[in-house]
């Protein structure tokens, strides 16, 4: 395991995929003493995707909690989030996800493979063990203590072994991991704060999907992404909060209107 500034992670291409949106994550974040939020974004860069841009693409994104019999979360559009009316227990699961993000073009070599995405996310109010629910899915193993926590991957209710993960912090550094046979891998938590654990994996199986709208749509492979978030209190005082970054599309709006 070794640690690094985000900055030099994307400048070796470790993890971060071509697409501009699947570099992206969703995650749920809830500091002590502030409302509960899902964020479209990049946690480690603190650059959060805004309304209108790139927060408007989502087609189907539901939140629910596991804690209360799979109940659907109010997700309220915001400038930079989705509020979440959601008072969460300490041993609940919140998790998200949409199965119907347009579907969009991934360029590897030559090629331009149509890409059918799905952002995911599950948060947690602490570590002990959970079960794995998404199609791609991160869950504590509730090995725990002061300073490091163990975690499982799961590709379709199976442990995925040997796949890069990745620990973010909001002060922009990042820990690599990769996990072992049985899907598990373990980080050092040093640090106060929120936590995102992210993975990705490709199925290059082409098929189709019916849209929303009820219209047909082939696709080259599909792409999943997913994040597991938590806060800790222990450990040493948080770092500061990397500096802000404007998305992309709003970058391009604001040039706009120049």
């Amino acid at each position: 395991m070794r640690m690094s500034n985000a900055k030099a992670l994307l400048g070796y291409g470790v993890f971060m995929l071509a697409s501009s949106s699947e570099a992206h994550q969703i995650w749920y974040e809830q500091p002590p003493g502030q409302p509960l939020a899902l964020y479209y974004g990049e946690y480690d860069k603190n650059m959060l995707e805004v309304t209108p841009g790139g927060m408007d693409r989502f087609q189907q994104l539901k939140g629910w909690s596991i804690g209360n019999n799979s109940k659907p979360l109010n997700l309220t559009l915001q400038r930079q989030a989705f509020a979440v009316a959601h008072q969460a227990a300490s041993d609940d699961s919140l998790l998200a996800q949409d199965p119907h993000y347009p579907i969009f073009d991934l360029h590897e070599a030559d090629k331009a493979l149509k890409t059918y995405w799905t952002p995911a996310t599950r948060w947690v109010g602490d570590l002990r063990a959970r079960t794995p629910d998404l199609t791609l899915d991160i869950v504590p193993t509730g090995i725990v203590d002061a300073n490091s926590a163990q975690f499982q991957v799961y590709y379709s209710q199976k442990p995925l072994a040997d796949q890069d993960v990745m620990l973010e912090t909001g002060s922009g550094e990042v820990f690599t991991g990769r996990t072992d046979a049985t899907g598990k891998v373990s980080f050092e938590l040093p640090w106060q704060g929120t936590y995102v654990v992210a993975v990705e994996y490709k199925d290059r199986t082409p098929g189709e999907r019916v849209n929303p709208q009820g219209k047909s749509e082939p696709y080259d492979l599909k792409s999943f992404s997913s994040t597991l978030s938590f806060y800790r209190a222990q450990g040493k005082p948080s770092l500061p909060r990397a500096p802000s970054q404007l998305p992309a599309s709003e970058v391009a709006r604001l040039k706009k209107q120049a």
